[in-house]
């Protein structure tokens, strides 16, 4: 919100200050963010590139996850600078490009997570319900266009958060991370398509997949024994997934579209609610920004009981023995696939 304009003078003076809610929030909850996120990416990474050392290829699931590794970590990188910003009282030092892009990579991180999500859970829907199509395009390059593809859809979507000028001068204070009362309408158009388009439909996609996925784990196998770390793996990928959309992204785009329908009625003064429930709303919509960014911490959890290496990895490093079924060749899986369908 812009620090100059009357109508948020009043606004603030009526819910209190919800300034000092911020800058005591927010940077608690990004350096917990950061730590666990900068943690557990750094382990991801080393997984991944052992697995690129011994193989010189991702297999697609893997190849999803790299990608959900690397929009994470774009997300991780960028929280010392809002945690700075927040400590300095709501001052921004890093210039308005710094602003801009910074505004955009949060929208480029979440939705971008959320169609590497749903692209995992429809392998893992493939691979169970339909394997002999996920043969086929386990030897194609379809997990890479899929991934080009979102990022560069997501990109686009997200690119009109360069343009709008981001960071606001108010009595020589420079703001940024702000939505000034200028532009809720706007995101308010934008929330009202991004919902459907960035949540629901994905969250409907995700639940579908886990449904039949769930069902077929369920359904008695001849080759139970030999499938079991792949069958655990698909319902760690359904619980997982779920759970990030359930505790991350679901809580931020409710909140969100109350939150911005909220400030459209203050910017036209027809806000009819009291002064307590304003602040509740600014308040709430604060928190559940701090856990869809968390979301970028979750994520290695998923790597560790989805990924097909990991397990591998952990056991090699601990001097271990190294097992781990899911990692089959081909010719396994054809031999598996041709029990299944016994």
């Amino acid at each position: 919100m812009n620090a100059c304009s009357p109508e948020l003078r009043n606004n603030i003076s009526c819910c209190g200050s919800i300034d000092d809610f911020k800058h005591i929030v927010y940077p608690a909850a990004y350096l917990i963010i950061f730590v666990l996120g900068t943690a557990g990416h750094s382990l991801s990474v080393c997984v991944f590139f052992s697995q690129w050392r011994a193989q010189k290829s991702f297999t697609p699931v893997n190849l999803l996850m790299v990608n959900l590794l690397v929009s994470d970590l774009m997300l991780v990188c960028s929280l010392p600078l809002k945690i700075s910003y927040y400590l300095l009282d709501s001052y921004w030092p890093f210039g308005d490009i710094a602003c801009r892009v910074i505004s955009l990579q949060f929208y480029l991180n979440m939705y971008s997570s959320i169609y590497f999500l749903v692209a995992l859970n429809v392998l893992r829907y493939l691979a169970l319900v339909w394997p002999y199509l996920y043969l086929r395009i386990q030897t194609h390059y379809g997990a890479s266009i899929v991934c080009g593809l979102i990022w560069v859809l997501m990109a686009l979507a997200s690119s009109p958060l360069l343009f709008p000028k981001r960071g606001n001068k108010c009595e020589g204070s420079a703001r940024c991370l702000e939505l000034s009362l200028e532009s809720v309408e706007n995101f308010h158009f934008i929330n009202n398509i991004s919902f459907p388009l960035g949540f629901g439909m994905p969250l409907v996609v995700i639940i579908f997949c886990s449904v039949f996925v769930v069902k077929s784990l369920l359904r008695p196998s001849p080759a139970l024994g030999r499938t079991r770390p792949c069958r655990k793996k698909a319902c760690a990928l359904v619980i997982i997934s779920l759970g990030i959309f359930l505790l991350c992204f679901l809580p931020y785009h409710v909140v969100r579209t109350i939150f911005l329908s909220t400030e459209k009625h203050v910017k036209m003064n027809v806000y009819r609610g009291s002064c307590h429930n304003l602040c509740l709303v600014r308040k709430t919509a604060v928190i559940s920004h701090c856990l869809c960014t968390a979301n970028s911490c979750l994520d290695p959890i998923l790597f560790f009981f989805v990924g097909e290496n990991v397990r591998t990895f952990s056991a090699k490093w601990m001097g271990r023995r190294k097992t781990n079924d899911c990692v089959a060749r081909i010719n396994l899986q054809k031999e598996e696939l041709q029990v299944l369908q016994k």
